[in-house]
């Protein structure tokens, strides 16, 4: 089954490993309400993975829900909304099911930007003691109305996310990438997660 490819993650850090703080980033622009062949869109596809994946972590993990779409917020000017602090998910695990299960899809996709700000949110609350890393699940193609700037946007990004890894003060931060639907630019999704050491699934 689709949720296969999180629970599949999950598993990989399960054996002798340290506990971890992960930031869930679930897309939720408008092209991730499109249906797949079975009927069900990509949104409720990642939802659903999100939603069974929680019972995979460790009940000290911390784990935290942001989603990301462009014009959202109050004032209709956020990129992403951070509905669930990072939290033990022993005790935060119905509230983030809850807030999973509530999403709908929204406008477009600033990945790049989100991705970024993602990244410096683990970095900058970085614990040497745990897993820290980000799992991004979008249909993988940035579109912030913006084309002119998007190799600069994702060279940025690429350039911190290795630059994380590397050398004797290094903070690594890992972030895993899913990507829904035949659409996705799976090859933007690859360089994110291997600049970081991490992995790219493909749930199809």
């Amino acid at each position: 089954p689709r949720p296969a490819v999180m629970v599949s993650l999950l598993d990989q850090w399960a054996a002798n490993r340290k506990t971890a703080r992960v930031l869930m980033v679930l897309d939720v622009s408008g092209s991730m309400g499109e249906p797949q062949a079975d009927g069900e869109t990509k949104l409720e596809l990642a939802k659903q993975a999100a939603i069974d994946a929680l019972d995979q972590f460790n009940p000290s993990d911390e784990v935290g829900l942001r989603v990301f779409s462009t014009n959202l917020g109050p004032g209709g000017d956020q990129d992403y909304l951070d509905l669930q602090p990072l939290g033990p998910v022993g005790t935060n695990k119905e509230r983030l099911a809850q807030s999973i299960r509530d999403l709908v899809p929204q406008n477009g996709t600033p990945l790049y930007t989100v991705a970024d700000a993602s990244f410096r949110t683990i970095l900058d609350s970085y614990d040497p003691t745990r897993i820290n890393a980000v799992i991004l699940l979008t249909d993988g193609v940035n579109d912030d109305g913006d084309q002119s700037d998007d190799q600069r946007q994702r060279d940025q990004l690429v350039s911190a996310l290795r630059s994380a890894t590397s050398g004797e003060n290094s903070k690594p931060v890992r972030m895993f990438t899913v990507a829904y639907g035949t659409d996705a630019d799976t090859s933007a999704l690859k360089t994110i997660a291997e600049a970081s050491t991490a992995a790219t699934y493909a749930a199809t």
